[in-house]
């Protein structure tokens, strides 16, 4: 049995010339005229003997008669009617009513959802079958377009009839998902490159909600038939793994880590025990469990340790079933063997410069500091972590501008103003960097001590044990009068109520500010327990370590904080694998697009080679918008699409295999004669049972 939904179209006719046949209405209306007669008037002299005959009026004499006129006509209008051919077409358009032939275009969901088991089967078996079966029900001489996920370039033709079984059975599974109005904007596209045929697009899919939301802004083609087949799932529960990031600082050698990981699903009671699992390099590095709760998400930790420096392959994973393809997250990240850091000075060799270099030295060779007087250009500044603008009087508008840059990109600027700080441009680069604006000293006559600083922040983490109630707080005479920006983190207060250091996000990096100088004569910070830490956890902090991944959609674009050469080949190679593509590479100010493209389309873990040398790791995952299995039902799917205003669109729920007679009513719209042969039969059936039920006495 075939149900089809569909929005009130006009009504049309196969063989019209037939109507004329509805003037056989006068028969019945001639013998109703020729079977009226007049009552006569008898006299008698004793009508006693009539007491006990029925009496036949006028009245229910012309009842009877009008009553057998009316079905007579009834018959004859609908046997006439049947037989011209009455039938309700999916296209009230004009222009979709060619007779040259037909161009259909049929999509076949091919998200990851698709591997989900219906009541027949996997769903992509049964898409390829139902879309085989439409091509089937069309002539040789029509056209078809095959479209699925992927939207591949070599889609995007029509083929002959064969050529379109071919690609049906050809049809896998693939990691893409598209919202369904893309997918009916790149068909319609395809139907309107061809004129003088009917066209028509079907849609093969689960109904997913997160895939087939409709919105305002877009309205289907109205010269197009649009008809929805679909290929339903059975209800399952699932659980996917959404995202990992690190919250650590960056990554070196030997040193603890923690990936944080969260997990969905769609659970209705809570669930406890279930396993999670991390790899590095194919080794197992970590081992976690976790509970659901029905409604939130959960939020975990793997934690181990950093191992040698250089590129890592990671895989977090879990083991959920049916429904596969979200059960692992690929990422990369990198463990360096060192911090890079540049110190910036008016002169690298003055008191406060070599206190500086003393800390660093001091921590071996974890930590590598270079003292510069001139700021080196975007590329080489770009292989550092840290950048400490210590003292600069009058960093110029390109310093500004690298500064910047640098920041934006993922590094870490600590600015430490010079003891005089009355120059435009000194305020300028704190201003660029998100700061509040002010250059002006607010002075005290003798120093004073800080009068808080927020010990529980990050920057601070590790520093101590417990964070401290009392501490013999840092001196200072002069702290820069300025506004606190909306965004600014202040991390400490002067006695008067100023900021003593602050801390700003830049897109990818964070900036640092310190509000008081460092010469001795302006106070004791220098000296103080509190300098040497704080050094240390800047250069700790100074770039996250970075979970580096994409999610399989459209461009697919991966990012390098440098500038690729334009004689450097560049490759993108899936781990472990001879196989590799030669993506499109863009560079701009300092940094490199990768464009992936359609090229790459299968999640796992990939490198980045520059010239053959490794440059980066990351992982590429399936979408997770199909994740969430919810689908719409067919009848709320049809009042949705009507809400929307798709008015050329029905929704076509299949009860049985057969899908020809949903078909031939999409071709030529739904039939209504066996309808009227019904309405024939009951007319003529209500004649016979006036006639002998009502018989004259």
């Amino acid at each position: 049995m075939v149900k089809i939904t569909n929005f009130a179209p006009e009504m049309e006719w196969i063989r019209p010339e037939i109507l004329w046949g509805l003037f056989a209405i006068i028969i019945p209306v001639l013998i109703h005229l020729l079977q009226l007669r007049r009552f006569k008037t008898v006299s008698f002299s004793n009508v006693s003997f009539l007491e006990n005959v029925r009496k036949e009026t006028r009245s229910t004499h012309r009842l009877k008669n009008l009553i057998l006129l009316l079905l007579r006509i009834i018959a004859i209008t609908a046997l006439v009617v049947a037989f011209a051919g009455p039938y309700l077409p999916y296209s009230d358009n004009v222009n979709n009513r060619a007779s040259l032939g037909n161009a259909i275009s049929i999509y076949l969901d091919t998200s990851p959802s698709i591997d989900a088991l219906g009541e027949v089967g996997p769903i992509i078996q049964v898409e390829k079958t139902l879309a085989a079966e439409i091509v089937d029900n069309y002539s040789d001489t029509d056209k078809f377009h095959i479209i699925t996920n992927s939207f591949s370039g070599n889609d995007s033709h029509f083929l002959s009839k064969q050529e379109a079984l071919e690609r049906i059975s050809s049809i896998k599974t693939e990691p893409f998902v598209r919202n369904i109005e893309s997918v009916v904007a790149r068909a319609s596209d395809q139907l309107n490159k061809v004129t003088d045929r009917k066209k028509t697009i079907y849609l093969l899919s689960d109904l997913q909600k997160t895939s087939h939301k409709l919105s305002e802004d877009f309205q289907p083609d109205s010269s197009i038939s649009i008809h929805f087949l679909p290929c339903l799932a059975n209800e399952r529960p699932n659980i996917w793994i959404d995202s990992a990031w690190f919250n650590s600082p960056i990554a070196t050698s030997g040193d603890p880590a923690k990936l944080h990981v969260r997990i969905k699903h769609n659970a209705l009671q809570r669930v406890d025990g279930l396993g999670l699992q991390l790899s590095i390099n194919e080794e197992r590095k970590a081992i976690s469990s976790f509970h659901l709760t029905p409604g939130y998400h959960t939020d975990t930790i793997l934690n181990f340790t950093h191992g040698e420096s250089g590129f890592n392959h990671a895989k977090v994973f879990i083991d959920d079933s049916p429904i596969t393809f979200d059960d692992t997250f690929h990422l990369g990240y990198e463990v360096v063997k060192q911090i890079n850091i540049l110190q910036l000075s008016d002169s690298k060799n003055s008191k406060t410069s070599n206190s500086i270099s003393r800390v660093f030295q001091s921590s071996g060779a974890a930590i590598n500091l270079e003292n510069v007087e001139t700021l080196p250009d975007f590329a080489t500044t770009s292989t550092y972590d840290l950048i400490i603008i210590n003292a600069v009087t009058n960093p110029s508008s390109g310093v500004t501008q690298s500064l910047v840059d640098f920041t934006s990109n993922g590094g870490t600027v600590f600015i430490i103003p010079d003891s005089t700080n009355n120059n435009t441009r000194a305020e300028l680069l704190r201003t660029k960097l998100g700061f509040g604006e002010g250059r002006g000293w607010h002075k005290t006559a003798t120093t004073e001590k800080l009068k808080s600083i927020n010990f529980l922040h990050p920057l601070f983490d590790g520093v101590f044990s417990t964070p401290p109630n009392r501490m013999d707080m840092p001196l200072t005479d002069r702290c820069i009068s300025r506004r606190v920006s909306a965004l600014e983190e202040v991390l400490g207060n002067t006695s008067r109520g100023l900021p003593f250091l602050s801390r700003i996000s830049l897109l990818e990096g964070s900036a640092y500010l310190l509000n008081i100088p460092l010469e001795p004569e302006t106070g004791n910070f220098l000296k103080h327990a509190l300098f040497v830490p704080v050094l240390l956890r800047l250069s700790e902090v100074s770039r996250s370590a970075k979970a580096e991944s994409i999610t399989l959609r459209g461009e697919n674009i991966i990012h390098l904080n440098f500038e690729v050469e334009p004689d450097q080949q560049v490759k993108v190679r899936l781990n472990n694998s001879d196989t590799y593509t030669l993506p499109e590479v863009r560079t701009n100010n300092g940094s490199t697009r990768i464009m992936l493209g359609p090229q790459i389309n299968t999640p796992g873990n990939y490198t980045v080679e520059i010239d053959s040398t490794t440059s980066m790791a990351f992982g590429i995952n399936a979408d997770r918008v199909e994740s969430d299995p919810s689908s719409w039902d067919v009848p709320s799917y049809s009042l949705e699409l009507e809400r929307y205003g798709w008015s050329n669109t029905d929704v076509i729920e299949l009860t049985d295999e057969n899908i020809s007679a949903a078909i031939v009513n999409v071709k030529s719209g739904t039939h209504l004669w066996w309808q009227l042969l019904l309405l024939v039969i009951i007319a003529l059936a209500g004649e016979t049972i006036i006639q002998k039920r009502w018989k004259r006495k």
